[in-house]
C-alpha cells in the first residue's frame, strides 16, 4: 500500500499514567512509529505524561494530540514544546486546538474567547518561538510582547499540528500550522473534504500542501472473530454519533437514517441503547474493524482518501492486548509497503 508516511497508536489519558506508559513503551518495542496522546476532559496533563512517555523512550514519536491554549498561556506551550523536544529530540509532534467541549462543559472559558484565533495564535507562538525566532505578532487572545524570545530554544523545533474540526479551523492550519490531527469518528468521505481544505488554503498562502500531514484518530478493531471485533467499535461509535459537529457526519456519506436512529436511541435510553442501534453500514462508513484483512481494506481507502498517518485509536480489538499486537505484526507491515 502507497500513501501513508506511518502508523501509530492513538491512547487514551483516562487511565493511571503507569498504564499509559506501559502501553507507550510496548507500542516502541512492537515497531510503531507514533503514540498519540490526548488530554481528555480534567484526567491528567498531556505534557506532564508526554515528558515520562519520551524519556522512558529512543525511538517512537510521541504526539500531544491534543493541548488547548485555553488552560494554558501560548508562551508557556512553547516553553513546553521547547523541553519536549530537547527531552526527545526530533521525536515530538505538538498538537493544538480548542477543546471546545471541555472548556465550556466545565465553564472554564475565558470572557470573550475566541476559540480560533486563539488556536491560531497560539499555533504562531509555538512554530516562531521554538525556531529560535521572536514572537514576530501583536496577540489579540492573550498578553506578550512581540519582540518576546525564548532563553534557549531547542536545537530543532517540534512540528505543530492542529486538532481541527470545521473548515475554518483547518484552513487557518493551512496557512499557519505543520499538519492536522483529525478527531473522533473519521471516516474516508470526511477525510477527502478536510484534505482539499487544507491543500487549497495551504496553496493560496504560498505553501507547498505535501509539507503537511493529515493524521487522523481511525477507530480500529482487530481479532479473529469478525464479528467480535466489528461490536467492539459499537459503544464508542454510539458515543460520538450523538455528540460530534454535523461536518464529521455530513462529509462521512452515512446513511442519515442510520445516524438519526442512533442518535433516537441514545437521547432516549442512553449510549447503551445507542450502540444497540448502531448499523453494519456506519460501522463501515467510520471504522476499521473486522480480520486483518477487513482493516487493512479499510486503511486503503483511507489511503485515498489522503490521509498520511492512521492513528489506530480506542478499541483495538475485542482483546485489546491481541489487537495491538495484530496491528503491529500483520497490519503495519502491509500498509507500510511501498
Amino acid at each position: 500500500m502507497t500513501g501513508f508516511r506511518g502508523f501509530g497508536l492513538s491512547l487514551s489519558n483516562e487511565d493511571p499514567a503507569a498504564d499509559t506508559l506501559a502501553v507507550v513503551a510496548e507500542a516502541e518495542r512492537l515497531g510503531f512509529d507514533e503514540v498519540s496522546l490526548p488530554e481528555s476532559r480534567l484526567f491528567q496533563s498531556v505534557t506532564s505524561l508526554a515528558a515520562a512517555a519520551l524519556a522512558a523512550t529512543s525511538e517512537i514519536t510521541v504526539r500531544i494530540g491534543i493541548a488547548n491554549p485555553v488552560f494554558r498561556h501560548p508562551v508557556l506551550l512553547a516553553l513546553e514544546a521547547a523541553t519536549l523536544a530537547d527531552i526527545g529530540p526530533g521525536r515530538l509532534r505538538f498538537g493544538l486546538g480548542a477543546a471546545e467541549w471541555t472548556v465550556r462543559r466545565f465553564e472554564m472559558a475565558p470572557e470573550g474567547w475566541w476559540p480560533l484565533t486563539n488556536t491560531v495564535e497560539a499555533v504562531r507562538a509555538v512554530r516562531n518561538l521554538t525556531a529560535g525566532r521572536d514572537l514576530g505578532f501583536a496577540p489579540r487572545s492573550f498578553k506578550a510582547s512581540p519582540d518576546l524570545r525564548l532563553d534557549r530554544p531547542p536545537a530543532a523545533p517540534a512540528p505543530v499540528d492542529v486538532g481541527a474540526v470545521n473548515a475554518r479551523m483547518i484552513a487557518e492550519s493551512g496557512r499557519h500550522a505543520d499538519g492536522v490531527q483529525l478527531g473522533a469518528i473519521t471516516s474516508p468521505g470526511y477525510t477527502r473534504w478536510a484534505r482539499n481544505v487544507l491543500d487549497e488554503a495551504a496553496a493560496a498562502a504560498g505553501r507547498d500542501p505535501g509539507d503537511l500531514l493529515v493524521s487522523a484518530n481511525v477507530l480500529t478493531s482487530v481479532g479473529p472473530d469478525r464479528a467480535a471485533a466489528r461490536r467492539a467499535v459499537r459503544p464508542v461509535l454510539a458515543y460520538y454519533l450523538a455528540r460530534v459537529e454535523g461536518v464529521v457526519v455530513d462529509s462521512a456519506g452515512a446513511d442519515p437514517e442510520a445516524v438519526a436512529a442512533v442518535r433516537a436511541a441514545v437521547a432516549e435510553g442512553g449510549d447503551d441503547r445507542g450502540a444497540a442501534a448502531v448499523s453494519e453500514s456506519l460501522i463501515d462508513v467510520f471504522a476499521a474493524a473486522g480480520t486483518v484483512d477487513d482493516v487493512i481494506g479499510r486503511l486503503s481507502v483511507f489511503a485515498g482518501a489522503g490521509l498520511d498517518l492512521p492513528l489506530a485509536w480506542y478499541t483495538f480489538g475485542p482483546d485489546r492486548n491481541e489487537g495491538v499486537r495484530l496491528l503491529a505484526e500483520q497490519v503495519r507491515p502491509r500498509i507500510l509497503t511501498p
